[in-house]
């Protein structure tokens, strides 16, 4: 399944400062010494020799300066061609921060706005979608919940080029369906971004790949990017999907089937370039990328909450610093663009290989973080606190994210997350219904009120929202 005590001060500190990381003095402060790049070669090998991965490329800057790039193991399944800091692979999700910001700089142009009904811009939309407006599809609160696509068989229209209005025979968004009213809840939407690219180009009479051009990239010399297309010649990474039965290249899907929900291809180091620029104020202005990154509000029955996502920006923490950026996965790689305001520090990972317990790209960029900044390793049982006689009343329940059901558990002091009926993770109370994962310390599960009981069950993992649920029942599920 694709999944803070409130972090609520920490967010707030990153909004505050992370518009204004070109040029800032670095509290947080980071090593990039010989030891440390030596370490960061050891965590790229690591990732080729013992967990599967063909090739990577990772590429660190540190107050705008690059100070490591490089590539391990190889672009291309046959193991020909090394993979470089060059090396261009799909992004995926990591795309969607285009979309967003291609819609907030449209929205400064006038050309269209936020509040809008996405029906207002395109009534062709499919009857099941939901009409919410232009800022809750990019914050993820539509309510709609995708149907799942399997990208080892793809559909026949997702192999060949297409642009605009065809695009809304896309599977996830046709077998899709809103299982929450908009604005209700957060849940990651991969149509919703579809239906955002789609409301761009409705709004400007242009298309989608030609306006990301025109309006993000070609303002900034970002000339290395690849928008609805895939780059030639052997810099191009090689898809590749990983099973308990070997490597198979990843079936083939063309780019512009993503359009608005990821379609951009690069680098690390023309990621990076495309982190500062934005960052910087260049993109979008600092106001839309305060907006860019502000929490986004779920309304609840009695009381309003927050998910730590802005809009293509997940929200949080790691060790010391706040932590803005976001993941891309597919069948054929994964992807990581983050940054660490109080820092300095961004990061950007690729991967051509997923599947068969590869690790994410996350995975990696997280570890490179924490040996750049000095984080310790968690004790998780050292930061055991009482939990309160109320928690288990205020908790109880069934909860959804529209595809699957949670219901928390207690044994004694420590929470069971029931997913699906099935015992998933056990977790240590760390504070105001917080609770960190014995197995995957790395991993907390926080509870949002809504009147005297909770309305939302919500996941993070390194410091990155990954799910929301929303409570759909009082009485908890029968074992």
């Amino acid at each position: 399944m694709h999944r803070l005590r409130s972090a609520s001060l920490l967010i707030l500190l990153a909004l505050l400062l992370v518009p204004s990381l070109a040029g800032c003095s670095s509290p947080v402060p980071v090593e990039t010494g010989p030891d440390a790049l030596a370490e960061l070669r050891s965590i790229g090998q690591r990732a080729i020799d013992e967990d599967g991965i063909v090739g990577c490329s990772i590429a660190v800057a540190l107050d705008g300066e690059i100070v490591f790039a490089e590539g391990f193991g190889h672009a291309d399944l046959a193991r020909t061609t090394p993979a470089h800091p060059g090396t261009v692979y799909d992004i995926a999700s990591v795309g969607k921060q285009f979309t967003a910001a291609l819609v907030l700089r449209l929205a400064e142009q006038g050309k269209i706005s936020l509040d809008a009904p996405v029906r207002s811009l395109v009534p062709e939309l499919p009857d099941n979608f939901p009409d919410a407006t232009i800022e809750q599809l990019l914050r993820h609160t539509s309510g709609f919940v995708g149907a799942e696509l399997d990208e080892q068989d793809p559909p026949e229209q997702m192999t060949t080029p297409r642009f605009g209005l065809a695009l809304l025979d896309d599977p996830e968004l046709t077998l899709g369906k809103a299982e929450f009213e908009p604005g209700e809840t957060w849940v990651y939407c991969n149509p919703g971004y579809l239906a955002a690219g789609i409301a761009a180009e409705a709004a400007t009479g242009g298309r989608y790949d030609q306006l990301v051009r025109r309006e993000l990239l070609e303002p900034n010399g970002l000339d290395g990017l690849y928008v609805c297309e895939r780059a030639e010649g052997p810099d191009m990474a090689q898809a590749i999907h990983r099973t308990e039965d070997g490597y198979a290249p990843a079936p083939y899907i063309d780019m512009t089937a993503y359009a608005g929900q990821g379609s951009v291809c690069s680098s690390v180091v023309d990621l990076l370039a495309w982190s500062r620029a934005l960052n910087e104020g260049r993109v979008i202005s600092k106001r839309s990328l305060r907006a860019m990154r502000t929490p986004s509000p779920m309304r609840g029955d009695h009381d309003s909450a927050t998910a730590p996502y802005g809009m293509a920006q997940r929200i949080g923490s790691l060790g010391p610093s706040s932590r803005v950026g976001h993941t891309g996965t597919f069948d054929g790689g994964s992807a990581a663009l983050v940054t660490y305001p109080e820092a300095g520090l961004e990061i950007a990972v690729l991967s051509n290989t997923y599947g068969g317990g590869t690790p994410h790209a996350r995975k990696i960029e997280t570890a490179v973080a924490k040996r750049l900044m000095g984080v310790a390793p968690i004790d998780v049982q050292s930061l055991r606190v009482p939990l309160p006689a109320v928690a288990e009343r205020r908790t109880a329940g069934v909860y959804s994210n529209g595809t699957n059901t949670m219901t928390p558990r207690y044994e004694g002091e420590t929470l069971v997350e029931v997913i699906n009926g099935k015992d998933f993770s056990s977790c240590v109370h760390v504070g105001g219904l917080v609770f960190r994962s014995i197995d995957e310390p790395d991993a907390l599960v926080w509870f949002a009120s809504d009147g005297d009981r909770a309305g939302w069950w919500i996941y993070s993992l390194s410091g990155h929202i990954v799910d929301v649920a929303r409570r759909v029942a009082i009485e908890p599920a029968a074992r």
